[in-house]
């Protein structure tokens, strides 16, 4: 598939992108803002299966994927205000520089992504997007299974400190592949001590968390999550699907955290067919 590359920000001498996919189908010209996972410490803007792209595509929705800065080279607060900006950027731009008859979106994220968007659907100083999609994400990094040791990640083999020290580089980056970084965010998760990657101690957590109130105004919500999750509980999803005004909470009975990695297996297809039949029901329209 076809895509434009374009630079939303700069952070010292690093260019934050996004990759911009036109749908040929678009009658309404909305588009589908992406943010990747990866625990806000790895990934890539460009990590969603082609096969997704080209299936909302097709479904007329235009795709822009998004880098963001990366802890703990960047701090949450740098991190979140370049989402801002990358949103920003896309509605001043969705006119001239992408040719769309219209700036309206839908926000997309996924694991630490999808807590992102969460954020930004409540940020008031942004233009509300039309929906949310928040596949198996959580509005708050106060929850307990952050906060302590993972018994799942205490599974894995555990890295000294000296090893996991010199995957943190001394500038800014906003791209680290899974099969390097991850072990900076397993360690993190071992130690219960993920939080201290994200933030320092001089900043009040509940900054980045979503109240009751805020939750209560977010847009029509579609969360996808696994019953057996053992990254992101699913009690999470639960306690949000009870909270969110308007959603769809598409429940996977037996699956891995990011389920949807695999196209091969009948969850992931099947969980974006049915997010495009949310999408294209009237009565979210």
């Amino acid at each position: 598939m076809d895509y434009t590359d374009y630079t939303y920000a700069c952070l010292e001498d690093l260019e934050l992108k996004a990759s911009f996919y036109r749908s040929e189908k678009a009658e309404t010209d909305r588009t589908i803002l992406y943010f990747h996972g990866g625990g806000l410490v790895y990934g890539k803007r460009q990590d969603l299966p082609d096969e997704y792209i080209f299936n909302l595509l097709e479904a007329g929705y235009h795709f822009l994927a998004f880098d963001y800065p990366l802890a703990p080279e960047s701090s949450l607060r740098v991190i979140t205000q370049a989402v801002k900006d990358g949103i920003y950027w896309f509605v001043e731009n969705a006119r001239s520089t992408l040719q769309l008859n219209q700036s309206d979106y839908v926000l997309f994220g996924r694991s630490a992504g999808a807590y992102l968007c969460y954020l930004m659907a409540a940020d008031e100083t942004l233009p509300k997007p039309k929906r949310l999609i928040a596949f198996y994400g959580y509005s708050s990094l106060a929850h307990q299974a952050f906060t302590e040791p993972s018994a799942h990640y205490m599974q894995f083999p555990q890295l000294p400190e000296t090893v996991i020290s010199r995957l943190i580089k001394p500038y800014p980056i906003a791209e680290a592949p899974l099969q390097t970084r991850f072990a900076l965010y397993l360690h993190a998760r071992q130690s219960g001590k993920w939080l201290d990657l994200l933030t320092d101690s001089s900043e009040d957590i509940t900054t980045y968390e979503l109240t009751e109130e805020q939750l209560n105004q977010l847009p029509p919500t579609f969360i996808a999550h696994s019953r057996t999750d053992k990254d992101v509980p699913y009690g999470i999803a639960e306690k949000l699907s009870h909270q969110i005004p308007e959603v769809y909470l598409h429940s996977i009975p037996n699956g891995d955290h990011d389920f949807d990695r695999d196209t091969e297996s009948a969850d992931g297809p099947r969980t974006y067919q049915q997010l495009i039949n949310w999408l294209k029901d009237e009565q979210h329209v």
